[in-house]
């Protein structure tokens, strides 16, 4: 395990010993109980997440047996013939119409939420991470953005250079970039106020667009325009195209919101091919239709169909 990792599994695991077991090092039964008791309150791949952290765990303290139990354990959720209910996802938004997304910018400004305006320009025109948002650099008109997915210290995958051909769209994403990297709010404080802003401004709504809402559209709209899997992965920061993959449905996409693309000489050859089909159907083959050759357009035929015959 790298380090990074095990350090965060060790934060986490001791957090979940001292409030869920009340002890810095319980035992097997006590873990095995606490899990039992937060199972319903966590979705079915977060309690299994958390599961193989604390197997991690114990077996770094070398507590070899109390991992085999605890590894043994099976979600109360999910076992078979359970009737304790699941914890519902998070309803969230993958497609943001672009007079939402004006509207919004512009609800933004008025009240004074400039962090969060910035963040929506740079959500919405480069489908960056909020966490690579402070550190973006504009030069001329080329944006640098700096991977926010490490795979080792030192060492950022997902880094990419981006061309902006539109002199209005790179006036705004310059004034955006500014304003994040000079500002003292953290990323958390920023997503939480665009949350309630969202609220604010539609009350009635069940469902509100995040800053990751504009990932996944931007990425549909990519595949509505035919990007390329390579380029795509790309522009959204992605190691691999199975990452992308799963971001955005093209049938809900708006080629015209795609301004950018890869800088001349982008390295595009670290980007990992995906070996599985697309997720939304992209370059599967469902069914084959063969056509007569006495068809010459739609509609006409050598032999007319008739009332009454099969076509």
């Amino acid at each position: 395990m790298h380090p990074t990792t095990l350090q965060k599994t060790q934060t986490r695991t001791s957090n979940f010993y001292r409030t869920r077991c009340g002890e810095n090092d319980p035992s097997s039964a006590q873990i095995c109980a606490a899990l039992l008791a937060c199972a319903p309150d966590l979705r079915p791949n977060a309690f299994s997440t958390l599961k193989s952290q604390i197997v991690s765990d114990q077996l770094a303290r070398g507590h070899i047996e109390a991992a085999a139990d605890i590894r043994q354990l099976t979600n109360p959720v999910t076992a078979p013939g359970s009737k304790v209910a699941r914890k519902p996802k998070p309803r969230t938004i993958k497609k943001v119409p672009k007079e939402d997304a004006e509207l919004l910018f512009k609800h933004l400004r008025k009240h004074g939420h400039d962090d969060e305006a910035a963040a929506l320009v740079l959500a919405y025109f480069l489908a960056v991470r909020p966490c690579e948002m402070p550190t973006i650099q504009v030069e001329g008109n080329e944006v640098r953005i700096i991977g926010g997915k490490k795979s080792a210290t030192l060492h950022r995958g997902a880094d990419r250079t981006l061309v902006i051909g539109i002199p209005k769209i790179l006036k705004a994403i310059t004034w955006a970039a500014k304003r994040l990297a000079q500002s003292e709010r953290t990323g958390a404080a920023i997503r939480d106020r665009f949350r309630k802003e969202c609220r604010a401004l539609w009350p009635r709504r069940k469902k509100h667009p995040t800053l990751k809402s504009f990932r996944h559209n931007f990425c549909a709209a990519q595949k509505a325009a035919g990007v390329g899997s390579e380029t795509a992965a790309y522009v959204m920061g992605h190691q691999s195209t199975a990452s992308q993959e799963v971001y955005g449905d093209p049938r809900s996409g708006d080629s015209s919101q795609i301004h950018v693309k890869p800088a001349a000489g982008a390295d595009l050859s670290k980007i990992r091919k995906s070996k599985s089909s697309p997720r939304y159907g992209a370059g599967r083959v469902l069914e084959r239709i063969e056509i007569p050759a006495t068809r010459k357009y739609w509609g006409q035929t050598e032999n007319r169909v008739g009332k009454g015959q099969e076509t």
